[in-house]
């Protein structure tokens, strides 16, 4: 019979089998999307050009930044109102959340189309940029609803189909564009929004009977933006720190280095996948170790989860920052070749914003949000007031030690906040040996390790497949930890997920 000890273990593993599980499960797509997307960069690049990139760079960010104030933080509300709470009528929620977004990205499109003009001249793009871009906006807003209700709905195959369906239809649709009209910043804007509107038709037709304006409901939309308003000041401090460098470094270096700019954050993307991937499956998670085991395991667990999470990302960093040099090397046209250093840097500031989000933890189950708008605010104006001296001075590379210096400013304040209203005794050392045993490849990366050259490129490949190894003699991981993680991830590619109900 299992002591008491070894039943919480046993429970602990199962649970990260199961988160480890649904972030494979929603990486999948993105994974294959972006491996699709690994090699088109370069197609793209030559037949629309690196400023092409910034432009839409650029553009996407507007969208971003837009799509923030529009939603009011409501679309992040539904998985905190609907799980972890033992209620099954979600249909109120849905719908007024599906309603609220609708009127408001129509309400904002029809502004931007008023001021499209002032627009272009503010961001320096053509006005058929800018309405591209506001045909992303109601598109992207909506979409996301829908892909919020599959979150919650578990339906995590059936959205993965889409998503896969969407890259397809996005992929043809920009090669068309972009490759054959030499549509150039043009044709990847439309390319891509034109495949997501397709499949947003179709996932609402699918999810019909789920979605609608029936159960609109005023008093659940007052509490849904009682929760979400104190949040979006945090919401748009996060997107400076993450996005707002664009408009800095097409001021301060140009278009042309905005551009290679871009490039390095795309090639950056596979861990942005894997963090995104993560951040999909969190917190339903979340919110179900608690409701399902108490507080006194559910942080135990979110310890562990931060230990290796900081190995798989680690892992990713230093994949990503080993073979994008050879990548952009040997692929990428000349003029882009600045993009080597950076990419490792936008990568780093990735991992340490899904780090954030796990420490953050505590604030979201507490509801004590009041430092949060403070904490990201203060973040992003260290990043942004800093890149006012050091992309003169060092060009994008100045841009991108910006940010890493924002995103580890976010994590240890988020931490500390977090610690106030729900301790969680995470694991600092073993974090600490694998982000030492990551800067360490790293710097081997930047400056031992040449960018080409057959034998670089198999040394490169060599380290980045054996960085877990690498951490079982600093003690970041046991020979047991590593046996059990490629148990959980051969599992997961030999068994099928979970049943779903019928789409």
């Amino acid at each position: 019979m299992s002591s008491p000890g070894q039943q919480g273990m046993l429970a602990e593993g199962r649970r990260m089998r199961s988160l480890a599980g649904q972030s494979l499960i929603y990486g999948m797509s993105g994974v294959i999307g972006r491996f699709a997307g690994f090699f088109l960069v370069p197609i793209y690049l030559h037949a629309a050009g690196a400023k092409a990139y910034g432009t839409v760079d650029l553009m996407l960010s507007a969208v971003l930044l837009a799509s923030i104030l529009l939603r009011m933080g409501i679309v992040t509300t539904m998985s905190r109102f609907t799980l972890g709470e033992g209620e099954t009528d979600w249909a109120p929620i849905i719908h007024t959340i599906f309603v609220f977004v609708m009127t408001a990205a129509t309400l904002g499109v029809l502004v931007g189309w008023v001021f499209r003009g002032f627009i272009g001249h503010l961001l320096q793009v053509d006005t058929d940029i800018v309405l591209a871009g506001l045909f992303g906006l109601w598109i992207s807003m909506n979409y996301d609803v829908m892909a919020r209700v599959y979150r919650i709905e578990r339906r995590a195959r059936s959205w993965v189909r889409f998503t896969l369906l969407n890259i397809l239809l996005t992929t043809i649709l920009t090669l068309l564009l972009v490759v054959v009209f030499d549509q150039g910043a043009l044709g990847l804007l439309v390319g891509n929004f034109t495949g997501t509107a397709l499949v947003y038709l179709l996932v609402v037709v699918a999810r019909r009977h789920t979605i609608g304006i029936r159960r609109f409901d005023r008093p659940v939309l007052r509490d849904l933006l009682t929760y979400s308003l104190p949040l979006m000041p945090a919401n748009i401090a996060l997107w400076a720190l993450n996005l707002a460098d664009r408009i800095q470094v097409q001021r301060l270096a140009g278009h042309q280095e905005l551009g290679t700019y871009s490039v390095a954050a795309r090639v950056a993307v596979p861990v942005l996948v894997l963090m995104g991937a993560f951040q999909t499956a969190w917190a339903p998670f979340a919110h179900d170790v608690r409701g399902q085991e108490g507080d006194d395991q559910a942080k135990r667990t979110y310890a562990s989860v931060l230990t290796y999470w900081s190995v798989v990302m680690g892992w990713g960093l230093v994949a990503i920052g080993l073979t994008a040099p050879p990548y952009i090397g040997y692929f990428l046209p000349k003029n882009t070749q600045g993009a080597m250093p950076v990419v490792t840097l936008l990568a780093a500031g990735t991992v340490l914003y899904g780090g954030y989000l796990i420490v953050n933890i505590g604030v979201t189950i507490s509801r004590r949000t009041r430092m949060t708008p403070l904490i990201a605010s203060a973040a992003a104006a260290v990043n942004l007031g800093l890149n006012f001296w050091a992309i003169p001075h060092w060009g994008i590379v100045g841009a991108g030690l910006t940010t890493v210096l924002g995103y580890a400013l976010l994590l240890w304040w988020g931490w500390a906040n977090s610690q106030r209203s729900y301790p969680v005794p995470y694991e600092w050392l073993r974090v600490g040996k694998v982000a030492a045993m990551a800067v360490l490849l790293l710097a081997l990366s930047q400056w031992v390790i040449p960018a080409t050259g057959l034998i670089a490129v198999v040394v490169r490949l060599l380290l980045a497949t054996v960085f877990p190894l690498m951490l079982v003699p600093v003690g970041a991981l046991s020979k047991g930890d590593v046996r059990k993680g490629w148990r959980i991830i051969a599992s997961r590619l030999r068994r099928r997920p979970p049943a779903e109900a019928a789409t």
